[in-house]
């Protein structure tokens, strides 16, 4: 367990993450006041986008300490890939489907869900939150590269 405290990459990943989140709670909490802690920490969507921040900065540090030759990096970008991919296509087009089933609902056409709850609307991520998550991510990755920490392995 003690090793996992000097891997570069799980502390590239683990700031990356962070970071992202803070900053958007902050926002959250600036913007939409009604929203409490949890839902903002723990709920999908909003700027900047986490998942892309941790992947990327995951992919970003196995380039610097893999190269390109590497596989890991190659495995880990696809799945970063993957991660923003869903985030701004396969989940926008759910909020869509949400926004059109709740607008069923409300004008009756269609009943409501057993649990009476309208479906959420807040799912995934717009182009520039995910592209600020990559800046994230890429950036943990860099500067915790370049500090000069012996105990981390790298």
């Amino acid at each position: 367990m003690m090793d996992l405290f000097k891997n570069y990459w799980f502390w590239s990943t683990l700031s990356a993450w962070v970071i992202a989140q803070t900053i958007k709670i902050i926002i959250g909490l600036i913007k939409k006041k009604r929203r409490s802690l949890v839902t903002i920490l723990c709920g999908s969507g909003g700027m900047p986008s986490a998942h892309t921040a941790a992947t990327i900065s995951l992919t970003t540090a196995l380039i610097i300490t893999e190269g390109l030759t590497s596989p890991l990096p190659i495995i880990s970008g696809l799945f970063a890939l993957v991660i923003m991919t869903d985030a701004t296509a396969v989940r926008f087009e759910s909020e869509r489907h949400a926004r059109f089933l709740n607008r069923m609902v409300e004008e009756e056409r269609e009943p409501a869900p057993e649990d009476g709850k309208l479906f959420k609307t807040s799912l995934g991520h717009t182009v520039s939150q995910v592209a600020v998550g990559f800046a994230i991510g890429v950036a943990c990755a860099i500067l915790l590269s370049l500090l000069p920490f012996p105990a981390l392995v790298k």
